[in-house]
């Protein structure tokens, strides 16, 4: 089953306001509306028993293409 992953940060440089989502699910992600690169790195297990993937996002700014990455 594919994961929702909802993205939104702020540029370091610009403070521009970046949105998207992708879905995640068996190695592979398809994002949709911001296009971001994401690279798994684990799982995170909540105490309903629910887990949720664990990552890192690389994005460039769209208004002043700096590379931006974020731990989500």
């Amino acid at each position: 089953m594919a994961e929702k992953i909802r993205l939104k940060v702020k540029c370091h440089a610009c403070g521009n306001v970046m949105e998207g989502t992708a879905k995640y699910g068996k190695g592979h992600y398809v994002p949709e509306g911001l296009d971001f690169e994401f690279i798994a790195t684990g799982k995170i297990v909540e105490k309903s028993g629910q887990t949720r993937v664990k990552g890192e996002v690389t994005v460039v700014c769209p208004n002043c293409e700096v590379k931006n990455r974020y731990e989500i």
